[in-house]
């Protein structure tokens, strides 16, 4: 837990308004920052600078081995082959159009630093720690951008925003791109096709421009699940993974992880499953539980919306969530900016949002962790 983190008092009396907009914030500067040169294709090689202005190359030949297997392992499946090819075995709710597909093929990528095996050497490793903030992204559809455009999603600006990919790639980190959390499998994952871009983006640039750190990001969703889903053993164990390996990866190579945060966009399956509020406010409870053990600092939920036409309420589940923030210090509410009827205009079917909505949601949510992330009181 923050050592700064306000006590709460009033509990009975706070409402959503508990996260209207901080007018004041207290910005942190970044002791670091990753750039990528690009000294051509041939000749190119990887820095990581720090303040002092140290400049550490990564050999070619290595880099280039080690993007042929992250490539490998993106098209064929992770280190294991797991990668899914079929949607995940969940069902579709009444009156839902089947998810948006996204036909754009995988292609390798390049990542911003690559190691042989996570661990730090002279060779590759800082003499100065670069700090930067871990956020793990989970939740159903909405958070794996089912109806988002990753050509409208803003840019996160090199420096910025990194993604981690603990299944797929574990050794290396990449740019941010959307949509965010398509080249991650393992567990909790979605369908590649079913990702077409995310909150995640304008989130970052909102959640910078508060604190001055970069966010290393980790992607953890999965369309079409309920609370249930969330609470079980190989879930819980999947989100300690990723959180203890985007760590690990971390400091062993020199990183000062400072904050350590859960964003997390669910609900609308267990509205529609009708799970009562106390049940849903026990399976979060518990599924956060061992991370909140292995040093997680917060968890920021976003409620979900209104469906299209009123074919299911959320209202429940948003209020079990908004109880849940307003009594225990571990939970706090990132944006309520979805569940508002004015929303309904950025819906792209009956339940997912499109980009425009993704992203002012998202910019939403930055700047409010961003504020808390700084020490202001929410």
């Amino acid at each position: 837990m923050l050592a700064e983190k306000a006590v709460k008092t009033n509990k009975a009396e706070k409402t959503v308004k508990v996260i209207k907009s901080v007018k004041t914030e207290k910005s942190l500067k970044s002791t670091g920052f990753i750039k990528l040169f690009a000294a051509g294709a041939i000749a190119a090689t990887v820095s990581l600078l720090i303040p002092s202005g140290t400049a550490y190359a990564l050999d070619f030949n290595a880099l280039q081995i080690q993007m042929e297997q992250s490539a490998a392992q993106i098209l064929n499946g992770g280190q294991d082959g797991s990668m899914q090819t079929t949607a995940p075995q969940t069902s579709v709710p009444q009156n839902v159009a089947p998810p948006k597909v996204n036909t754009t093929p995988l292609v390798p990528q390049i990542p911003v630093l690559a190691t042989a095996d996570g661990a730090a050497d002279a060779g590759t490793s800082q003499t100065t720690p670069a700090t930067v903030d871990l956020i793990i992204f989970a939740g159903q559809s909405n958070m794996s951008g089912n109806g988002g455009n990753a050509a409208q999603a803003p840019a996160v600006a090199p420096g910025q925003g990194y993604e981690y990919r603990p299944s797929s790639a574990p050794n290396a980190l990449f740019s941010v791109v959307e949509p965010f959390g398509r080249y991650e499998n393992g567990y909790i994952s979605d369908v590649p096709s079913y990702q077409n871009g995310t909150l995640v983006s304008s989130f970052i640039n909102a959640y910078y421009q508060k604190t001055g750190v970069p966010v290393v990001d980790v992607a953890a969703t999965r369309g079409g699940t309920d609370s249930s889903y969330w609470v079980n053993g190989a879930t819980k164990a999947d989100l300690v993974s990723r959180f203890v390996k985007a760590r690990s990866y971390l400091e062993k190579n020199n990183f000062n992880v400072r904050r350590k945060f859960v964003v997390f966009l669910q609900g609308e399956s267990d509205s529609v499953k009708g799970v009562s509020a106390l049940e849903y406010k026990n399976n979060l409870i518990s599924t956060f539980q061992p991370l909140f053990a292995n040093g997680l600092d917060q968890v920021f939920i976003i409620p979900p919306g209104y469906a299209r036409n009123g074919i299911y309420s959320y209202d429940d589940v948003v209020s079990a969530q908004i109880d849940l923030c307003n009594t225990s210090n571990l939970f706090t509410i990132g944006s309520t900016l979805l569940h508002s009827p004015s929303m309904n205009a950025y819906l792209n079917d009956e339940v997912h949002y499109n980009q425009a909505g993704l992203n002012m949601v998202g910019a939403d949510a930055g700047a409010k962790a961003g504020a808390y992330a700084s020490g202001v009181v929410r």
